[in-house]
């Protein structure tokens, strides 16, 4: 009967020594994974510790490109209404001579007007 105590024992101690020894495995690997979090955290607060002033630089950048533009586009509208005038002028141009035809130049005439 003592004997079987003892073995129930010892198999207790071993088996909560295993216990106690892979407890100890887990603290160890959950501490290196928080080390390694930490790390982790103060190299990301590092790179985006300027991201709110950089991020509110980029809006009013874009807010002052906004209303360039706007400022902008009414002469914009304007260049491309010039530019469809001078279009139809060049247009109207090309078809003249079928509508008006011009005095013919002799060779003479365009040689002293250089």
């Amino acid at each position: 009967m003592l004997a079987t105590v003892v073995v129930i024992n010892v198999l207790l101690a071993i088996g909560c020594f295993y216990v106690a020894w892979r407890v100890w495995k887990l603290r160890v690997a959950l501490s290196r994974a928080a080390d390694a979090l930490i790390a982790a955290e103060r190299s990301t607060h590092k790179v985006l510790s300027g991201a709110p002033e950089a991020i509110l630089k980029g809006q009013m950048g874009s807010r002052q490109l906004r209303q360039s533009y706007q400022q902008l586009e009414p002469k914009f509208r304007q260049v491309q209404q010039a530019l469809a005038l001078l279009s139809l002028g060049n247009t109207v141009l090309r078809r003249r001579p079928r509508l008006l035809p011009l005095p013919q130049l002799n060779k003479r005439a365009i040689a002293k007007r250089r």
